[in-house]
This record gives structure tokens, sequence and C-alpha cells, in this order.
């Protein structure tokens, strides 16, 4: 919902613009990133229960997108994403699948020689993790605990743990060319709406089942990006970009993009 009124908010203010009759232009960007950012744990069935972590991801996209027109653009992607939260019982998930989209608002153009714009870009991604971990566990009777030799202590017990993660970004920013380079740069806000659902079987020394789901939220939604295209040839329809997001996120990534 936060996506879809931001998305909506940019829009009305792009219908003041004057229609323009530019050509359709698809492209497609490869890009690898790493981030970390801080989340929080939450369990709705215990007040008062939250847990701090570091959740850490490494990237690896591929996008295809359509300049609708010079006001607007629409795009996909896939790939591939890890993650890793090592206060989750070292939690570390190899790479998954990843997908999302999203659309991008030209709110101003300017006219050369340094074609300011301002932009609104509003996406998500989502991805699946999940990982085997070892957890310590009360010996007790409501555990299910049949060990009666380590009642009162903890035990280890196999979890099998996975987290459906659904992020969204909105960023809000300006940009301009110069020769060969775009820099680039703005404010953002971000969401991390996750599900961590955690199943451990009945094994020697428990004789029931555990079920756990908790929710993962952000701890910071407010940020601020740089970055800055580099143009290799005269009509920016090839370029390298390079991005770097502080304060809700830490993140980094290099893309290579085309333009047809």
């Amino acid at each position: 919902m936060r996506l879809l009124f931001a998305v909506g908010a940019a829009l009305a203010a792009t219908m003041m613009r004057a229609p323009e009759a530019d050509a359709v232009q698809p492209y497609v960007t490869f890009e690898a990133g790493v981030l970390s950012r801080d989340v929080v744990e939450e369990d709705s069935s215990i007040e008062g229960f939250t847990f701090g972590a570091e959740a850490s991801s490494t990237r690896v996209l591929a996008t295809v997108g359509v300049e609708v027109t010079s006001a607007l653009t629409v795009y996909a992607q896939a790939g591939a994403a890890s993650l890793t939260i090592d206060e989750f019982n070292d939690f570390d998930s190899s790479f998954n699948e990843a997908y999302g989209g999203g659309v991008r608002l030209n709110l101003y153009l300017s006219p050369n020689p340094y074609s300011l714009r301002l932009f609104v870009d509003a996406g998500m991604l989502h991805t699946t993790a999940d990982d085997t971990v070892q957890a310590e566990f009360g010996c007790t009777p409501a555990n299910g605990c049949s060990s009666a030799g380590a009642r009162g202590g903890y035990l280890p017990r196999l979890v099998e743990e996975e987290i459906d993660w659904d992020e969204y970004t909105v960023l809000m920013g300006a940009g301009s060319r110069h020769g060969p380079y775009g820099p680039y740069g703005g404010v953002r806000l971000s969401w991390v709406d996750a599900e961590d659902r955690l199943r451990a079987a009945p094994d020697a020394n428990f004789s029931t089942e555990f079920r756990a789901d908790t929710d993962l939220e952000e701890q910071d939604n407010f940020g601020v990006f740089f970055g800055t295209d580099v143009f290799l040839d005269r009509l920016g329809k090839t370029a390298l970009n390079f991005e770097v997001s502080l304060i809700d996120q830490y993140s980094f990534r290099a893309a290579v993009r085309r333009a047809f």
C-alpha cells in the first residue's frame, strides 16, 4: 500500500506536464551489489518482544525496462539474492531467486546543456531465504523436553528456518549530465516486510514439533543515495552505473546498461 500511494502521488504530479510524443525505448541492465541494514524481529504472540539484528545480502539482478515516454519508465527485475543474519543463530542462506519491479517518473526535465531532471522511483523486490540452524532450547515440559536429566538447562536442536523477504523503496532525487558523466542523488524511503518461519521436528530430546512465525521489519526507513552514470557513447545508449546508499541501509552496486 505504501508503494501504491507513493506511485499514485507521483503520477498525479506528472499528469500536469504536457504529453510528449517520444519513441518507446527498451533497455536492459545487469547489476551486482551488496547491502546491510538493521532489522527488528517481533512476535505478535509475545507482547513487547523485539530482537534487533543486522541483515546482509549480495544480489545479482537483471532489469528489463521500457521508457514509455521521457517522463515514464516501467521495469521488471529478476535474479538471485543471498541473506545472512548472524544474530539468528548464524543464519546464512545462499543465492535464491529474487524478482520485483517498479516505475520511474521524471517530474521535470530541463533542456540542454546540463539536462537537469527531478525524478521519483518506486520499486519492490522479493526473495526467499532458507537455512538449517542450531538453536538452544530450554528443557521444560512445555517445550516437550523428554530428557529428564537436562531439565532446567538448554539443549541444542536443529531448526529449519525460512524467511520471506519483501522490500519496498521510494527514491526522490535529482540528476544531470556533464559530458560522459551523469551524477545524481537524493533521499530514499524504504520498508522491509518479512516473515520468519521456524520449524523443528521431534528428536531424541524433544517429543513435540516446534513451530514459530515472527515478523521482520526495518529499523530505519529514511536514507540518502548518490551515484553516477558513465556514458560510453555519445548518444548515451551504453553506460556504467555506480550507486551508494546510506543510513537506512548501507549498500553499493555496480551495473551496466544498454538501451535499444
